[in-house]
């Protein structure tokens, strides 16, 4: 890799920035999920409007959630990639294999975890377009208190082995 070297701009300077702030931005795109529906849902509950209108919005949200987690997790395994092929890291170390290891299984697990989503998501609108609000309500319960959840403790998990990596 060409090393970007001027005045301002470094790569070793930048590719950290990047990485944190894809962090950053995948786990509060999470978790702004998690509140939008519950509030959602808790607004819906008292209003009397056909299901469609009930559930358009909130596909928008799914719709848009899905395409930043897309791109905020390529950034982070890219500019993660990047980062371990780096001198940085001592790959000599054991500990140092077994946690980058680690890192790839869990960003692994999140990508498989989020395609579980997905196809929660595509049920949530095939109930909304049948008219089933009670299967639309188990579809959003569903991705909103487990798999999202589980998504945002992942990958705190892996921010710990990400600062862990740089204390080695």
């Amino acid at each position: 890799m060409n090393e970007i070297d001027s005045s301002f701009v470094k790569a070793s300077q930048i590719l950290p920035l990047i990485h944190i702030l894809s962090v950053i931005f995948l786990v509060c795109a999470q978790v702004c999920v998690i509140f939008v529906v519950r509030a959602f849902m808790r607004e819906q509950e008292h209003e009397s409007k056909p299901l469609s209108a009930k559930f358009n919005e909130i596909m928008r949200y799914f719709r848009r959630y899905e395409q930043c987690f897309a791109i905020f997790l390529a950034l982070v395994c890219i500019s993660g990639f990047f980062l371990s092929n780096g001198s940085d890291f001592k790959f000599s170390d054991p500990m140092v294999k077994g946690v980058t290891t680690t890192l790839w299984v869990a960003a692994g697990f999140i990508v498989l975890n989020f395609a579980y989503i997905h196809y929660k998501i595509l049920s949530f609108k095939k109930a909304v377009a049948a008219e089933d609000e009670f299967e639309a309500n188990e579809h959003l319960i569903i991705v909103v208190k487990y798999f999202i959840p589980l998504n945002v403790a992942i990958t705190l998990i892996c921010v710990y082995l990400g600062v862990t990596i740089g204390k080695f």
